[in-house]
């Protein structure tokens, strides 16, 4: 019974959080500093008017008014909803899969998986809002991004190995009790974020100098650092590596079927620190235990590998040609 009350609590609370996540996506990003604060009711974007307690109320508001405002009728677009309904269903895998500690127990509720639950869900929606608002506008903010470091780090010290945990620092000063426990959890937050840093930036200078003009905003880099904060450098580089094979499937088929292929990077790198959240270990099985098993003991597996390289290079063709019709 605790646990159904559980899991309709973090839904619930998924929900309304996503509510208030609507409000941050647009407002952050408005140049005027008064259309900025997350403070005050909430407004009607097409007549200013104040919005009614009831109408706010995730999803079924916007079902109850068939996707109209009450006040003029303008359309209410469905990704307000969707934001909601995303964020509920994140929040509910979370209380579900609990990648760090159970919610309960059979004693009851468990302080240490309540706080990673209120940590790893703050992070869920700094994914959710950081990446609309770089759908919205190809920003990644640094409000959101530099303050995602510190709560990494801070959730690391505060719940232990909540991004791993790290044997570094022990064997650095040569301190074997330095192996487990807060010290060596944030030390594995900071490597992480460090990890996630070093890299993109790496990358974002890399592909800078080869396509001779900028790549990738520095936004990307702090983002990548803040994943890199919750789940550690291992979490790190399998968002980033998630995120490249989601991003070049997605920027395939775009600039297959339009002229424009450039798309944000923010809501891959998203995609991949959630897989990495609730799968991480299931990932680096496959890739470096089930993968290399099967490639060593499947008959077949040179042929599919040829199959795929075949019709990748079939794919990056059609790319070059349309690219060369556009041009």
């Amino acid at each position: 019974m605790l646990h159904t009350w559980v899991m309709v609590s973090a839904g619930t609370l998924g929900a309304c959080v996503g509510s208030f996540l609507n409000v941050v996506i647009w407002r952050l990003p408005q140049e005027d500093p008064r259309l900025r604060s997350l403070g005050g009711r909430s407004r009607c974007p097409a007549c200013g008017a104040q919005i009614a307690w009831h109408w706010n109320l995730p999803m079924l508001g916007w079902l109850l008014l068939r996707g109209r405002a009450a006040c003029c009728g303008a359309r209410i677009a469905a990704r307000y909803p969707a934001v909601e309904l995303l964020t509920a269903l994140l929040f509910l895998v979370l209380a579900w899969l609990h990648p760090h500690a159970p919610l309960t127990t059979d004693a009851g509720a468990d302080p240490q998986g309540l706080l990673a639950f209120v940590f790893q869900a703050t992070f869920l929606s700094l994914l959710v809002a950081a990446s609309f608002i770089d759908l919205d506008h190809r920003l990644l903010l640094d409000v959101l991004t530099k303050p995602g470091m510190a709560l990494g780090l801070l959730g690391s010290l505060v719940v232990p190995g909540l991004a791993g945990e790290s044997t570094a620092l022990a064997w650095l000063l040569n301190e074997p009790s330095l192996a487990s426990g807060r010290t060596a959890s944030l030390a594995a937050s900071a490597v992480g974020l460090l990890a996630g840093f070093g890299v993109m930036q790496a990358i974002r200078v890399a592909a800078s100098r080869i396509f001779r003009k900028e790549a990738m905003g520095f936004g990307d880099v702090k983002f990548l650092a803040m994943i890199g904060a919750f789940l550690g450098w291992q979490g790190a580089l399998s968002s980033l590596m998630l995120a490249c094979v989601a991003g070049a499937l997605v920027g395939t088929v775009r600039r297959l079927f339009t002229a424009d292929s450039m798309i944000p990077f923010g809501p891959f790198l998203a995609v991949g620190a959630v897989c990495s959240l609730f799968w991480g270990e299931d990932v680096f099985e496959f890739l470096f235990v089930t993968w290399p098993e099967w490639q060593r003991q499947s008959a077949d597996s040179p042929l599919l590998l040829g199959l795929t390289a075949f019709l990748s290079l079939i794919a990056l063709i059609l790319l070059v040609r349309k690219g060369r019709a556009n041009g």
